[in-house]
């Protein structure tokens, strides 16, 4: 049997790294073509069908980016190759390259069956069915690793957010990236908030934030604040990757300016979007006695450790007047959202 894993990026080198057995890479890259990655061979789609049916073929999709779905990957090569046999990245999380793990929210499904009793727990905490579902789906798909498991809903699917919202809201968008949750806001609210307040560390991202909403949003009505939400204030290392990956990192030679929850207080109501890499639960530690006097609507990124949901559940449901929903805006699992909605 050939083994192939599609994509030679991060994922697929980090997967390839812990595999023993031989197989070649898969890329869409043409420069790619013909290459050799950590000593295998690079190849095509094409190419790689084509050596059937000399030998059994196996094809792990080793991609996983914001936005990008495996099933539809899956149903796109079957349209040209119907009998490959296609399987997910997860399948080798659980058997041959199980030493990747923890690798964002998978971890080995002997350690989340362990705590599957907490997540019971805070799904009783939740405030609606679908909060529920979306839970159950998500931790049924972290244990088998089947795409099909994941329950999804679009971004600006929350009503219980956007019926609450003061039209003078203002909205803190920590971790904002390129801009591109700052302008759904604006669609999503039909343009009725009072400021958005842009925190991103990295220069580049800030840049085409500030492109991506010129026209968009009255200057004044907006602010861009190159610095990082963290546990602390200060300066820290950073490594600016011009990508969603730009991440705080002690050990980067670039500093950035951090700052707590609380350096954005502003009279009115607050809502914070908080995407920041990894940093949520600790921002949210240090920050917790500002949470509870200003009580403000949160959207927290709870998938980039495997017990982040857990442990930002851990820090709110002891503060009084927070109803809690749970949302997977990712097609594959990623933004996986933690509402807290002051009642």
């Amino acid at each position: 049997m050939l083994t192939g894993l599609y994509g030679a990026g991060f994922l697929g080198r980090k997967i390839g790294q812990a595999i023993d057995a031989p197989f070649i890479f898969v890329d869409d890259t043409p420069a790619k073509l013909g290459t050799v990655i950590d000593g295998h061979e690079v190849t095509n789609l094409d190419l790689f069908a084509a050596r059937a049916p000399a030998e059994p073929l196996v094809l792990y999709v080793c991609i996983y980016q914001p936005g990008f779905s495996y099933l539809n990957k899956r149903a796109e090569i079957h349209a040209r190759y119907p009998d490959l046999d296609v399987r997910p990245f997860t399948r080798l999380f659980h058997a041959a390259a199980s030493s990747v793990l923890p690798y964002l929210f998978f971890e080995a499904p002997a350690r989340l069956r362990e705590k599957l009793g907490r997540y019971e727990y805070i799904s009783q905490l939740f405030s609606d069915d679908l909060s529920r579902s979306t839970l159950s789906g998500h931790l049924a798909f972290r244990l088998t690793g089947e795409f099909e498991q994941i329950v999804s809903s679009a971004r600006r699917d929350v009503p219980f957010l956007l019926d609450a919202l003061s039209p003078a809201v203002t909205y803190i968008d920590a971790g904002a990236f390129d801009g591109d949750t700052a302008e759904e806001f604006v669609s999503m609210t039909g343009g009725r908030f009072g400021h958005l307040c842009l925190v991103e560390p990295d220069a580049n991202n800030i840049a085409r934030a500030q492109q991506r909403l010129a026209g968009l949003v009255q200057p004044d009505r907006v602010t861009f604040r190159q610095e990082a939400v963290s546990d602390v204030r200060g300066m820290m290392g950073f490594n600016a990757l011009g990508s969603v990956g730009s991440a705080l990192d002690a050990g980067a030679e670039d500093q950035v300016n951090t700052a707590l929850l609380s350096d954005f207080d502003k009279e009115g109501q607050l809502y914070f979007k908080l995407d920041i890499e990894g940093a949520e639960v600790p921002a949210l530690r240090a920050s917790l006695d500002f949470i509870a006097a200003r009580r403000p609507f949160m959207a927290i990124s709870v998938y980039h450790r495997p017990d982040d949901l857990l442990d930002a559940m851990t820090l709110l449901e002891g503060i009084d007047g927070y109803r809690f929903y749970l949302r997977c805006h990712g097609p594959a699992g990623e933004d996986l959202m933690l509402y807290a909605i002051p009642a």
